[in-house]
């Protein structure tokens, strides 16, 4: 009790205004409800632990977090973190602003999508990591958020994203826009859709920023409008880089956009995924990739679509062997031991 008596008082300075919070290796608990941490201060150096139960949190300003994290700092999140409805065009539930980060618990984060009063806007994050270093987030279900889920950006470094469940989201299950070294792993993505682009990954540097070593492995991304993308934005792409993405064991499926989307990466790898087609659209479409590996996958074809796939095959095809695989202009490329089935 006296320690966390000690904490309160390093809330307040001497004129009563809240202060960001440097925990200095303490451990801090939250229960019952209790939401006055989230008020957009940034903690650090020390654990939060928030208990089982309901906490209703609220973004104050356009642009603003409920919590930032920085350095040295874990969160345990085992109750349900749920956003009161704003009109903001942009916020964040929990913004990562420091390095060395774990955030993990078998509680979940969600947003207010379904009763948002604004229109505008598509950049309500449940989590943004923004020049981040060293952060891990695990065992979280984050759903309903008017943006995406988790959103990389800021030239983020060294992120793993673990045992996640990523769902009903606006806009993306994930976006990566200026990261090195992300790793996504055993994370299931459903229900992307409403503001595009609507993949469960999008791997889209913004102008002038680069995303390099991208590891998607055992992600299942299900009834999202698109799959797995990494493309350059049309403008401005001599200024921006897209380095090594690599996609293992993964199960996709995209219900009006492409289940795997490639475009002007330096490297990319699709190994050993089942990749399903529910439209006319080609499984995987790869453009512009340095070198490129699609080797060991299973594509699932419903048969009318494979039929009508293959009327269209000189539009589809190129120069492969696969209908449901298209690339063009890529350099150094392997596309073996790929079976369709046709269900």
């Amino acid at each position: 009790m006296t320690f966390i008596l000690c904490l309160c008082c390093l809330f307040l300075n001497v004129t009563g205004i809240k202060k960001d919070i440097d925990f200095q290796g303490g451990t801090y608990r939250i229960s019952d409800g209790d939401v006055s941490l989230f008020d957009g201060r940034e903690i650090k150096n020390g654990t939060i632990v928030i208990s089982e139960g309901k906490y209703l949190l609220r973004v104050k300003e356009e642009g603003g977090a409920c919590l930032k994290i920085g350095d040295n700092t874990e969160l345990v999140i085992n109750g349900t973190l749920r956003l009161a409805p704003n009109g903001f065009k942009s916020y964040d539930i929990i913004r990562v602003v420091g390095s060395n980060v774990k955030i993990h618990g078998q509680g979940s984060i969600v947003g207010d999508r379904s009763k948002h009063t604004g229109h505008e806007g598509e950049w309500g994050m449940g989590i943004r990591l923004d020049g981040s270093r060293n952060v891990t987030i695990s065992g979280l279900t984050i759903s309903d958020c008017w943006g995406d889920c988790i959103y990389i950006g800021g030239g983020s470094k060294n992120t793993q994203i673990s045992n996640c469940q990523l769902r009903g989201s606006r806009r993306q299950g994930i976006s990566i826009t200026k990261a090195d070294g992300v790793f996504i792993n055993n994370c299931k993505i459903a229900n992307i859709s409403g503001t595009n682009p609507q993949y469960g990954i999008d791997i889209e540097p913004n102008k002038k920023c680069s995303v390099n070593n991208t590891f998607i492995e055992n992600v299942d991304v299900t009834n999202c409008e698109g799959g797995i993308r990494a493309t350059l934005p049309n403008k401005g792409i001599g200024n921006a880089m897209i380095g090594r993405v690599e996609i293992r064991n993964c199960r996709v499926s995209a219900k009006t956009r492409y289940v795997i989307h490639l475009n002007r990466c330096q490297r990319a790898i699709v190994v050993a995924c089942t990749i399903s087609s529910t439209n006319e659209r080609s499984s995987v479409y790869a453009n512009y990739i340095d070198t490129l590996r699609i080797c060991d996958n299973t594509l699932n074809v419903k048969v009318q679509l494979l039929s009508s796939m293959k009327n269209k095959a000189r539009r589809l095809v190129g120069k492969d062997t696969y209908s449901t695989i298209r690339t063009v202009h890529s350099g150094d490329k392997v596309i073996e031991n790929n079976r369709i089935i046709e269900k």
